[in-house]
């Protein structure tokens, strides 16, 4: 399984969370193809994707704060 835009949108209003574009960009970089030669399962994927997220985030709210 692997990640597509239509995959964040549907995750930006099931986890209720910001998914910039600079993030979505990222997150296609790095879930929009299989790693070979293994697979993602759907949990995986969402999974690996959440901890992305999140830290992206938690990252971004420091270095504003950070003035």
């Amino acid at each position: 399984m692997t990640l597509t835009k239509d995959l964040i949108d549907k995750l930006r209003f099931a986890w209720r969370t910001k998914i910039d574009a600079e993030l979505e960009a990222r997150l296609l970089r790095q879930f929009g193809e299989e790693p070979q030669p293994e697979t993602y399962s759907e949990q995986d994927l969402h999974e690996q994707v959440r901890k992305y997220v999140n830290s992206y985030n938690e990252e971004k709210e420091t270095v504003s704060m950070d003035f």
